[in-house]
């Protein structure tokens, strides 16, 4: 099949296209980093026909969150609405990559339970915090892909990442933590924060499962680990791995941090057969050798 992935140079992009490629599928890439700004309706028209859409692009990492707020929305919102504008009512699928901040305002002000089901009500925790940016605008994101489905007819899936890591991310906390303890910064915001991480190999073979499997047609379904750590653990077995030595310095996490994120996989288990592959340790491993 011929299939457009948006954000085809990001962290999941670059490791989607690929496995797309060997599986015999002709890949139609669009990133702005090759040329192809998604906010620009001309670009996304131009677009050529296509039978799967898989929409990765997104402005991505916390920091930009805080900094770059109303980038993050324009980057989220924008791309969505011109891609279905151009493509609903006339792809097999529409695959939409969401996130599981989208529900953190649930689990923080409502309790809502952890590990976290896909019937989660999304909810943003304060509109006044900059850091809802991305979990808001992806929020809006899902009604977009839902909305085209009821007016126009058109399929979804829709995948909430939880916390994918692994060679080639940046502006994430693995790298990034390791990257400042090589430098001697062993400062760890958000240390009680438990969440879920997933190998990238791991996340890949799942996504390529929803596109191509008929199950997962309008379906939302977290794609993740349910095996929580708390981020002071994570941050010493990054230590250990890479055999740095000293105490991590323990601080508050930022305004917005939910303190726990990790959601149910057995809606996905029931789509399909496929299981995680690499463990977390093993994939600490990966991820740091890559960055030596």
């Amino acid at each position: 099949m011929k299939i457009l992935v948006t954000g085809s140079s990001g962290f999941i992009g670059q490791h989607l296209v690929p496995v797309l490629e060997a599986q015999g599928h002709s890949v139609v890439r669009a990133d702005r980093t090759d040329g192809c700004d998604l906010t620009v309706k001309a670009n996304v028209d131009s677009l050529p026909d296509v039978d799967i859409v898989v929409h990765l692009a997104a402005h991505n990492g916390t920091k930009h969150f805080y900094n770059r707020p109303l980038d993050v929305v324009r980057d989220s919102v924008l791309p969505t609405q011109y891609l279905l504008d151009r493509y609903a009512g006339q792809v097999n699928r529409f695959v939409f990559t969401g996130t599981c901040e989208s529900y953190a305002g649930a689990v923080d002000l409502f309790d809502y339970p952890v590990p976290t089901d896909e019937q989660v009500p999304l909810v943003v925790g304060d509109v006044t915090n900059p850091r809802w940016s991305y979990g808001g605008s992806k929020i809006v994101n899902e009604i977009q892909c839902v909305a085209a489905h009821a007016q126009l007819g058109q399929e979804y899936a829709i995948i909430r990442y939880h916390n994918v890591y692994g060679p080639g991310q940046v502006d994430h906390f693995i790298p990034e933590f390791y990257q400042r303890a090589i430098t001697g910064d062993l400062t760890l915001h958000g240390w009680e924060n438990t969440r879920s991480f997933m190998y990238i190999s791991d996340a890949i073979e799942a996504t390529c499962r929803v596109i191509m499997e008929e199950n997962f047609a309008n379906q939302i379904v977290n794609i993740g680990v349910d095996n929580e750590i708390s981020i002071r653990d994570l941050a010493i077995q990054i230590l250990c791995e890479a055999g740095i030595s000293g105490d991590v310095i323990c601080m508050p996490a930022p305004k917005g941090s939910v303190k726990r994120r990790c959601g149910t996989i057995d809606k996905f288990h029931s789509l399909t057969d496929f299981e995680a592959k690499i463990t977390l340790p093993e994939g600490i491993r990966l991820t740091l050798e890559s960055l030596k």
